[in-house]
C-alpha cells in the first residue's frame, strides 16, 4: 500500500507535469484527430495528389494525340505503323532495339 501512496504523492507534487504529459499523449496518439493520424492522412493525400498529376499528364498526352488524329488523316497510319508495327502486304518491318535500354 505504501507504493500506491508514494505514487499518488508523486502525482500530487507534480500535478502540472502529469497533466501536460497526459495531454500530450492524448494529442499525439489517442485522439481521433491525433497528430499521428493527421500525418498518415497527409501522406495519403500526397500520394493521391501525385496520382492525380500523373493522370492529368496522361490526359494531356491523349488529348494531344486525339487532336492530331482529328486534324491529320495520315496520323492514324503513322501511329499504327510506329506503335503497333502494322504494315502493308508488300512491306517488311524491321524493328531496331537499343541494347543499352534493356
Amino acid at each position: 500500500m505504501s507504493k500506491l501512496k508514494r505514487f499518488f504523492n508523486f502525482l500530487g507534487h507534480h500535478k502540472y507535469a502529469t497533466t501536460i504529459v497526459i495531454f500530450l499523449v492524448l494529442i499525439v496518439y489517442l485522439d481521433s484527430n491525433s497528430l499521428y493520424n493527421r500525418y498518415l492522412i497527409h501522406q495519403e493525400n500526397c500520394a493521391l495528389q501525385e496520382e492525380i498529376d500523373a493522370y492529368k499528364a496522361q490526359y494531356q498526352r491523349d488529348t494531344r494525340l486525339y487532336m492530331e488524329l482529328q486534324r491529320d488523316p495520315n496520323a492514324a497510319v503513322r501511329i499504327a505503323r510506329e506503335k503497333y508495327y502494322m504494315k502493308n502486304e508488300n512491306e517488311d518491318v524491321y524493328v531496331f532495339e537499343d541494347e543499352e535500354a534493356e
